[in-house]
């Protein structure tokens, strides 16, 4: 028996980072990842829409935590010792060089999250990761202190592994019960509730404008403190886009305590109210004779401003020097504020995440172990940390494994 085995429970991002790392670190320790699927790196294959948001553009620490609405103090120190261009290093290092877009994310120059899922599993097994699938934990038992290994895993087959440490790469669960086997270890957990998902309009008027998007919207939840920025697409069945998919990871345990039914108020350029009246003036004037429906606005496409119009009852064949007063301040009411009831919410099933998981109170930064239970510890989506969208999940998990790692490895 080699001095340590460590059993690392998950085949995504973080169960293979971790696994990769500690073997490039130490060879001489027995790594094994067990996958209750018969599938490895499932969500490195469907994110980014099959290119694999790897990472994202933000060198900075202090700018990068900006981007996680929990778990960003934890993750500071962490983020210091395995940072983007640590993440951009070992991929680039391992042949798979990354490419920046105009938004800062980050995908292998291939655009093919296969590039990234097959240089993990081709890595791995080079360094002698072993791996077992199809293998449901369903105890982890803590075994008395004399014997060789601290850990056995039982699995739904009747079999078991045994193991100096375990790593819980598990991923975020939706339901706290499906949590059970690692509070059953004394290990406190935040009860999860969804992040990054899209709201549900009931407006069959909106609906009929799928496919219609702006670069640059804000979205304010009516009485949620904060605003949100950033674009936003229509769809068959409400509002998404990097706008709403920020507000709804901000906002996640505040709209679920709501039921997901709450009013959302979009400005549709992002301008202040002042800005917004000082650009319909310009174009109102530039076009005296013009119909109010056939102006254009910068910014705005020209279905979503017939939608607007009607939104605001404007009567579609005025002229625009024709345009009244209380006209003119419902058509602003409109860009700024136009209020959309949500009634429930649709996952973002590319990007799934969850808020909630292993409270962080309990986790050692400088480890990942968890802090009342000596062998076990904890990497990626199981801890209670989220990111928004572009990047930044994979970023926390790539950190939390190398951090695990290299604790393993000494």
């Amino acid at each position: 028996m080699k001095d340590k085995r460590v059993v690392i429970i998950g085949a995504g991002a973080a169960g293979y980072f971790t696994a990769i790392r500690l073997k490039e670190l130490n060879p001489q320790v027995d790594v094994l990842i067990v996958e209750k699927t018969g599938k490895t790196l499932a969500k490195v294959r469907i994110s980014g829409g099959g290119r694999c948001n790897v990472t994202h553009d933000c060198k900075k620490v202090s700018d990068l935590l900006l981007h996680y609405p929990r778990g960003k103090s934890f993750l500071k120190k962490i983020f210091h010792d395995w940072s983007v261009q640590h993440t951009v290093d070992w991929f680039e290092s391992n042949g798979v060089p990354l490419k920046t877009e105009g938004d800062g994310r980050m995908f292998p120059e291939s655009d093919s999250s296969e590039t990234i899922a097959q240089l993990l599993e081709w890595k791995a097994k080079k360094l002698g990761v072993g791996l077992r699938t199809n293998a449901s934990v369903v105890t982890i038992v803590k075994l008395p202190s004399e014997g060789a290994y601290r850990w056995q895993i039982n699995f739904n087959t009747g079999s078991s592994e045994m193991a100096t440490d375990v790593v819980l790469a598990v991923g975020g669960f939706s339901k706290e019960s499906q949590y059970n086997i690692i509070s059953h270890l004394g290990v406190a957990i935040v009860p999860p509730v969804p992040s990054l998902f899209t709201f549900n309009i009931p407006d069959a008027t909106l609906h009929a404008l799928h496919g219609v998007s702006v670069q640059d919207a804000k979205v304010k939840l009516v009485g949620y403190p904060e605003s949100y920025t950033g674009p936003l697409l229509v769809t068959h069945w409400g509002l998404s886009g990097p706008a709403v998919l920020k507000t709804s990871a901000w906002a996640a345990r505040w709209m679920n305590e709501k039921a997901y039914c709450t009013t959302a108020l979009v400005s549709w350029l992002n301008l202040s109210e002042d800005g917004m009246r000082e650009m319909l003036r310009d174009v109102l004037a530039a076009n005296p004779k013009k119909r109010i429906d056939n102006l254009t606005l910068e910014g705005i496409p020209r279905r979503l401003w017939d939608y607007i119009l009607k939104r605001a009852e404007t009567p579609l064949t005025k002229m625009a020097a024709d345009l009244s007063k209380f006209e003119f301040n419902k058509l602003i009411e409109n860009l700024c504020r136009m209020p959309f009831d949500t009634d429930g919410r649709t996952m973002f099933k590319e990007e799934f995440v969850t808020a909630g998981g292993i409270d962080l109170e309990q986790v050692n930064p400088k480890t990942m172990e968890i802090k009342q239970v000596p062998g076990l510890y904890a990497t990626g989506e199981v801890l209670d940390i989220d990111g928004v969208t572009g990047g930044f999940n994979f970023q926390a998990a790539w950190a939390t494994a190398a951090t695990a790692a290299r604790a393993l490895a000494n």
